[in-house]
């Protein structure tokens, strides 16, 4: 039974590095959305290693023709532990990045996977093989060190970004070159698309990052709401909601509703995630809907220095004095207009008095 297994897995290696590949993505999805920034970095630096390592293991030069020899059957499997550890590292970042800004900034990471998976059908192609695994690695690189740079430096700004691409720069740059002193036949023959493979990886990410397209990684919100008032009291926020039916409290994909009176003020309260010894400013960007222009207006900014280390996150909250009814929405961004959550609100006169619901926030 084992021996036919494993015959089958050899005829099916390359479905079997799609799998891998799908398998790993989702492990990591379900993984990464319970542990912490530390153990996630552990975990993402031991599958760089292991993508690095099976990379140039897979580029090394065949000797002899026996196929009983050890190094024979090992480089059988190596495409398959490659793609887990790829997927896997997908979707971390997925999960990492998506959890640190909005629904349409995770939308390039969705993409890659596609491009990812589509890829593994290109990677029969021996000539392609070797430069489409150290695009995606670059890729990989630039993402983990843009994750822990800014954790280990404690800021989080445009010049922790650039550090964290020189270091990603530098340590692709290592492996390269252990790649050609390793490996010298075939990474030399895709040196060329090799470097510009990575080459194009860093600038695109670059142009991202300056056009706030890419989330504020390691900056989460962790809760994000509307209510009629909010006030501190001590050390927890008490608020005043409204009752809702269970549809519009668990489903509210355009956001929540509030009925207001003539001359009620609207409060915004969040809880913005930060790791230990970062601090920061954010801004509640309050911006109202246009019904002429059909566009997305700035009513007004609330800045705020965070101060990271609260496991549920800095809390913080604003107001908007006597809004007009209608579509609203805050974005919480950081001070270079970076998005790291964003949350919608219609507001609607109160016709009848509505039941107020009475929270306390921690």
């Amino acid at each position: 039974m084992i021996i036919r297994t494993i015959k089958w897995g050899l005829a099916h290696k390359d479905r079997l590095a799609t799998l891998a590949l799908v398998l790993g993505f989702v492990m990591d999805v379900i993984t990464f959305r319970n542990i912490n920034l530390s153990l996630s970095q552990i975990i993402l630096a031991t599958h760089l290693s292991i993508v690095a390592g099976t990379i140039i293991i897979y580029a090394l030069p065949v000797k002899g023709d026996k196929p009983t020899s050890f190094f024979l059957k090992v480089r059988e499997w190596i495409p398959i532990v490659h793609q887990y550890s790829t997927g896997a590292l997908l979707s971390a970042f997925l999960v990492l990045y998506t959890a640190s800004g909005s629904l349409v900034s995770s939308a390039p990471f969705i993409v890659l996977l596609g491009v990812a998976i589509a890829g593994n059908e290109v990677l029969r192609l021996q000539k392609y093989r070797l430069p489409f695994q150290t695009t995606l690695f670059s890729l990989n690189v630039l993402l983990f060190f843009a994750l822990s740079v800014p954790i280990f430096l404690g800021s989080v700004n445009a010049v922790t970004f650039v550090a964290s691409v020189v270091v990603g720069a530098v340590t692709f740059i290592v492996f390269f070159a252990l790649g050609k002193t390793v490996a010298r036949t075939a990474f030399k023959k895709a040196s060329s698309l090799i470097r510009a493979g990575a080459g194009l990886t860093l600038i695109v990410l670059v142009l991202l990052y300056f056009n706030n397209l890419i989330p504020p990684i390691p900056l989460s919100v962790k809760s994000g709401d509307f209510y009629h008032y909010v006030e501190k009291q001590g050390d927890v926020y008490f608020a005043i909601d409204e009752r809702r039916d269970l549809l519009e409290r668990f489903f509210a994909i355009s956001g929540v509703t509030l009925h207001i009176a003539p001359g009620e003020n609207v409060y915004f309260y969040s809880a913005v995630f930060a790791p230990a010894r970062i601090d920061t400013n954010i801004v509640h960007h309050w911006q109202k809907y246009d019904e002429v222009t059909q566009k997305w207006t700035t009513h007004n900014k609330v800045f705020f220095t965070i101060q990271g280390g609260r496991k549920k996150g800095y809390r913080a909250y604003s107001l908007t004095r006597s809004p007009e009814l209608g579509k609203w929405r805050v974005s919480v961004e950081t001070s270079r207009g970076q998005i790291i959550g964003r949350t919608y609100l219609t507001l609607k006169a109160s016709d009848n008095p509505r039941v107020p619901v009475e929270k306390f926030l921690q």
